[in-house]
């Protein structure tokens, strides 16, 4: 007999971890620190405590992310809204059914000259100080590079033209680096590169866009939970799932900072205890407590990207609140 709890027991041994869990795959976009939510359900096991095994993989640029929601390679992708609205006017759709951030996930830094310069100054004024200079982004034709342009549109520079790009990646040291050696004027990074160049003395916030502090880009559907319609479709409990335990991280990181902070230090690391509690007052702002979506929202993204191609938007097709907590 003892023997056979001895066998049973090597077998259990045998079993992955979270046998029985409904396994998910989730791609991320690079390590900013707007993904917060997923950092803290991974670290609180709130993907288990919902009954999945969470396998999650990180890519760099939003294209890389969107081409493995719409080829079913993952379940699901956390993706700006953007994306969603571009692949649409393509004809091909994929849908947000959870808002992470209702405004950008990055400000415009600029070197400490030009923040310097910027002081009393209104935004279409902070704006005119990038022409003729140089600004660095993740990616061409990003949300970043986009919302550069929308803005340059407003107060009358061209883009190209005006101003000139640097395509820098997602990670923050490549922008310390950029200031450091003087090869941008400006960036729109995600954080914590801005905090970083911050306090390295190479820079500061030039606009707010993270606070609301530009109009335009106030109450959006700006980063979000994706998945493909097959997904939907075949998957709603998943989804379920998955909405519950963003749901539940996003609350502990908004409705307490204390612990948020302490959760966030552990994902970086490297950053000084003032550098997190820094990035997390600026990066909170962004965070939905309600992560609901509406046509309103949408069309106000949409009025910003205007994204080209054959097809009209079916809005209410982009994005659902099905599965969301009550």
């Amino acid at each position: 007999m003892r023997g056979r709890y001895l066998l049973l027991a090597a077998l259990l041994a045998l079993l992955p971890c979270g046998a029985g869990a409904e396994p998910v795959k989730i791609v991320n976009i690079g390590h900013g620190y707007f993904s917060g939510p997923l950092y803290v359900a991974k670290q609180e096991k709130l993907f288990e405590k919902h009954g999945l095994e969470p396998d999650i993989t990180y890519v760099q640029g939003g294209a890389l992310a969107l081409q493995a929601v719409l080829t079913k390679q993952v379940d699901v992708g956390i993706l700006s809204y953007e994306h969603v609205l571009t692949a649409a006017v393509q004809g091909k759709l994929i849908v947000s059914f959870f808002n992470i951030a209702n405004r950008p996930v990055n400000n415009i830094i600029a070197s400490s000259k030009l923040v310097a310069a910027s002081e009393k100054l209104g935004v279409g004024e902070k704006v005119a100080l990038l022409k003729g200079g140089r600004v660095g982004v993740p990616s061409a034709n990003g949300s970043g590079e986009k919302m550069l342009k929308v803005l340059a549109k407003k107060f009358n520079l061209t883009l190209p033209g005006d101003i000139s790009m640097a395509y820098l990646g997602a990670e923050a040291p490549a922008y310390v680096a950029a200031f450091q050696k003087d090869l941008v004027d400006a960036a729109l990074p995600f954080e914590p590169a801005g905090t970083m160049v911050e306090q390295a003395g190479r820079g500061g916030i030039l606009l707010n866009l993270m606070s609301g502090e530009v109009p335009d880009f106030r109450d959006l559907i700006f980063m979000t939970l994706t998945a493909h319609p097959d997904t939907v479709a075949q998957k709603p409990d998943l989804l379920k799932k998955v909405s519950l335990a963003f749901a539940e991280a996003q609350r502990l990181l908004k409705a307490d900072p204390k612990r948020g902070k302490a959760l966030m230090a552990k994902e970086y690391p490297s950053m000084t205890p003032e550098s997190n509690e820094r990035v997390y007052d600026i990066v909170s702002q962004i965070w939905t407590l309600d992560p609901r979506m509406n046509e309103t929202q949408a069309r106000a993204t949409f009025a910003y990207l205007q994204p080209e191609g054959p097809h009209s938007i079916d809005y209410p097709k982009t994005f659902t609140n099905r599965f969301l907590p009550d």
